[in-house]
């Protein structure tokens, strides 16, 4: 369901208002109180989790801030990332680690009793607002940043409910100032995020879910689909996943525009790119400079030799397949991405080229490397992606069904959306247009929704990470 239920959009208007209304002190409580209701509607557990990550944090940096001996700062950081990833750990990756071992003690023939799995649901959005929290108090204790000693502000920067269990995964440098600046009501910001919000329905409920009925059909019954069918959900995937995902962005970014928050742009048509370099570049761009900022750069990025420069790559590119899930596809995944970038920085294929004409050839097949590499990532197990790869080169006897003329429209149109917007995103580039075309694509988008989206309301699939 979007944000877990369609009701609380229906209070969206009432705390906007009341925010605009609000005496300045008091408005920050109030984004508070939405946050937590927010996220109590899935679970009230969940928010005492996601308080012990806060409250962890929020001392930790205020005690780094006082020690000066070096070893009193370390002591405190690894401390507060021990409970951080202690917990991400336990809720993410406890039933993994036990199905590894039960596995291993059968293949080596190990008499045990089995390790019984442990009732775990996994908190929504766990890893979005742990990473929240780790980069903040790693900028503390390099003195990027000084620590936040009003506990409301802070438990606001973890909490603020756009953002709150799928990214962006906004630093807090960046994010902070702008809930202790004067709210300003602005016409501009509201047409925006308007825009922005109705654009991000579109991509959810009208691509995003259209897509997954034909995506999950094949994947239910790959042995009996044929290749050319296979070969379209190779492609259909790649759509489906970059409009679910950033549908809820755009969501959510349009949503913090009302409250004159500006969040970071997490998507820049990586669908455009001309090799997986750039793709990681534009593509979950929070999590991938996450990674380049608390990782990559620390291990030494490109100013290092290049058998340290390949290890930390493929380092960095493990944990991002392991942090997406507790399950060998992600890992898998996530090193294939690697390796392949590698070898492009190797051959210079990473390097964009004078000739258009080997630009459009390089762009097609980095979209169908992606698109190879999505079978990992939507696939439960490496059996069902091998089992897909297997069919897609000898289920050739099998009749074919082409996907809805309705669903082909649809999909043109995202991506006519997808190319006009590749230098700003929709709420900005539609911003400077006549009036005749603004009304034209609202209508648009309003009628596919009203008409189009998918007969079930599909999770967003970032939910599970």
């Amino acid at each position: 369901m979007l944000f877990n239920s369609v009701e609380f959009l229906y209070f969206l208007p009432l705390i906007v208002f009341l925010f605009y209304v609000l005496r300045p002190n008091f408005r920050i409580y109030l984004l508070i109180a939405a946050s937590f209701y927010f996220y109590m509607s899935w679970n009230p557990l969940y928010l005492l989790l996601m308080l012990t990550t806060t409250f962890t944090n929020f001392f930790a940096g205020i005690l780094i801030s006082r020690f000066f001996s070096k070893i009193h700062r370390k002591i405190i950081l690894f401390g507060s990332l021990i409970i951080n990833f202690g917990l991400l750990f336990y809720f993410k990756y406890s039933n993994f680690i036990i199905e590894n071992l039960n596995t291993l003690f059968i293949k080596f023939k190990i008499e045990h009793q089995p390790i019984e799995f442990l009732d775990i649901i996994l908190p929504i959005g766990i890893s979005f607002y742990t990473f929240h929290t780790i980069s903040y108090t790693l900028d503390v204790y390099k003195n990027k940043i000084q620590p936040e000693r009003n506990v409301f502000t802070f438990v606001l920067y973890v909490s603020f409910f756009p953002l709150l269990v799928a990214g962006p995964i906004e630093r807090f440098s960046a994010l902070m100032p702008q809930f202790k600046e004067k709210a300003i009501l602005s016409r501009e910001n509201f047409s925006i995020g308007l825009r922005m919000i109705l654009y991000g329905f579109f991509l959810k409920m009208v691509v995003a879910d259209n897509l997954s009925i034909l995506v999950d059909q094949s994947y239910a019954n790959i042995s009996s689909t044929s290749s050319i069918n296979l070969l379209l959900t190779l492609f259909l995937y790649s759509f489906q996943i970059y409009c679910d995902f950033n549908g809820y962005t755009t969501i959510a970014l349009g949503i913090a525009k009302l409250f004159n928050i500006n969040l970071t742009q997490n998507f820049k048509t990586p669908y455009f790119s001309q090799s997986l370099t750039t793709f990681w570049r534009k593509w979950h761009i929070t999590l991938t400079t996450w990674f380049r900022d608390y990782i990559y750069y620390p291990l030494g990025g490109n100013r290092t030799t290049l058998t340290k420069w390949i290890l930390s790559t493929l380092l960095v590119f493990f944990v991002s397949g392991f942090w997406h899930g507790a399950n060998w596809t992600f890992v898998l995944w996530g090193v294939l991405n690697g390796m392949i970038i590698i070898i492009e920085k190797l051959t210079g294929f990473d390097k964009r080229s004078k000739s258009l004409f080997i630009n459009i050839l390089k762009g097609g097949s980095v979209f169908l490397v992606v698109s190879c590499l999505w079978v990992l990532f939507r696939s439960p197990s490496i059996e069902v992606a091998t089992l897909f790869f297997e069919n897609l080169f000898h289920n050739f006897q099998l009749t074919s069904e082409l996907p809805s003329i309705e669903t082909v429209v649809i999909l043109l149109i995202f991506i006519c959306f997808d190319f006009l917007t590749r230098h700003s995103n929709f709420g900005t580039w539609l911003h400077d247009k006549s009036i005749y075309i603004r009304w034209g694509i609202y209508f648009l988008l309003g009628f596919l929704i009203m008409s189009q989206s998918g007969t079930d309301m599909q999770p967003f699939i970032y939910f599970q990470f």
